[in-house]
């Protein structure tokens, strides 16, 4: 297999959010830390249906769906999966039918991304409270039977992290460097948060393609350190599939994972983390949500504060709106 040219790779991809994102700084967090400078990359305001990080993913996902002649969509997730909504946004955009599979049972009132998921009129199945494993399960037989029918399904794996996925972020990298260079802006160090691993791993790989401009630090959200840099080599693994670009780093030499404010893990607050989507909003105006976003500000907060880090910091807001609404 021949090496790709990874710049031409990067522009093969179906076109949904509204690229580059915001970025700028959050002032009123920097006079509270007495701190310069801390920015903020808007990835929450991608510009499809409630914004978030999943855009990017799918549009390199759902470019690859349509290379396969892909009809259908299918995605799997919990009731307020961003990805799920960011999902069906991006099919109707496209002309695709979309699936929605959830591991959990189908609530008496719709609130959240379930609401905005009835509201874009996609095909539901609320399979219980079963866990991942029976959840995928559903989902192959969900594609079999789409099969039989004659439809060419094409399912989306991992909560869009896989090595296409992680396309979406490898572009950030290249898009943060390009505006810091028409702004005049250096930033030292990124913050962002670490579930399933695809963010983690496109942020990484795409520094690590342009020399290290950056110094990368992910807080895990989800899983303790072995596990998530399990899945951040596993992706990384598929995107060296995908590039046949030899990645000889070790990845724990050039990314700095964090596992310390990560509480009881996926969707479960901390004290500090559930405080802090209301300091956030009162302090600068941005909604952040539990699951992800506060975590991450947390623990770039407290390091600050430790002076665990230096120079010119910026935290990636990955979105999340739309589950927002069923958290309290």
């Amino acid at each position: 297999m021949e090496k790709i040219n990874l710049e031409d790779k990067l522009k093969d991809k179906v076109q949904l959010g509204v690229l580059p994102t915001p970025l700028y700084r959050l002032v009123n967090i920097e006079k509270s830390l007495n701190y310069e400078s801390i920015y903020i990359k808007r990835d929450d305001m991608t510009g499809l249906g409630p914004g978030g990080n999943k855009t990017r993913s799918l549009e390199y996902l759902l470019a690859e769906a349509i290379k396969e002649n892909a009809d259908s969509i299918i995605v799997s997730g919990p009731l307020q999966s961003n990805l799920c909504t960011l999902t069906a946004c991006a099919c109707n955009k496209l002309g695709l039918s979309c699936v929605l599979v959830h591991n959990g049972e189908e609530p008496e009132r719709y609130e959240g991304n379930v609401l905005l998921n009835h509201i874009l009129g996609v095909e539901m199945h609320f399979i219980g409270n079963v866990g991942e494993a029976e959840r995928s399960s559903y989902v192959d037989k969900l594609y079999r039977e789409l099969k039989e029918r004659g439809s060419t399904p094409y399912i989306i794996k991992n909560g869009a992290s896989t090595g296409y996925g992680a396309f979406g972020y490898i572009n950030a990298v290249y898009e943060i460097v390009e505006q810091c260079k028409s702004n005049n802006i250096k930033i030292d160090e990124i913050f962002a948060p670490g579930g399933n691993g695809g963010v983690a791993t496109g942020l990484i790989y795409g520094n690590a393609m342009l020399g290290f401009p950056f110094k990368i630090n992910i807080i895990s959200v989800e899983y303790d350190k072995k596990k998530l840099l399990n899945n951040i080599e596993k992706i990384m693994e598929e995107i060296n599939e995908i590039t046949n670009i030899p990645f000889n780093y070790k990845i724990e030499d050039i990314c700095n994972i964090i596992d310390d404010y990560r509480g009881e893990g996926w969707g479960q607050n901390t004290i500090e983390s559930e405080k802090m989507v209301f300091d956030f909003a009162k302090t600068e105006g941005i909604f952040i949500e539990n699951i992800y976003n506060s975590k991450v500000i947390v623990g770039m907060i407290d390091m600050i504060k430790k002076k665990k880090i230096e120079g010119n910091v910026c935290y990636i807001h990955t979105g999340g709106f739309g589950s927002l609404f069923s958290q309290f």
